[in-house]
């Protein structure tokens, strides 16, 4: 998978990925698209990212964190995305 076909598979759930890409806050590791269940997996490297399911067709479902690792699984735009994230740890921000 390409980073802009990640990036348009996110968007729907994250409305601040363009600004957070530019500040180099979010990183794309690499994305896999499983044909035959129609679903795609994205490795991202992170220091901040905001999700939320605000349209219709977009839902959060099962997340999980263990170890500065994020997995979180959702529908954008209908199609099912296991988004999995390698959190940085940046002590000088700090967020609420």
């Amino acid at each position: 998978m390409k980073e802009e076909e990640a990036w348009n598979l996110i968007r729907p759930v994250c409305r601040e990925l363009d600004e957070l890409v530019k500040l180099e806050k979010v990183n794309f590791l690499s994305g896999f698209h499983n044909e035959r269940e129609g679903s795609y997996k994205i490795y991202l490297k992170c220091s901040k990212i905001h999700l939320s399911s605000r349209g219709i067709f977009d839902k959060i479902g099962d997340i999980e964190y263990q170890n500065n690792k994020l997995g979180i699984g959702f529908r954008s735009n209908k199609i099912p995305l296991n988004l999995l994230i390698d959190m940085t740890n940046d002590p000088h921000k700090f967020f609420i």
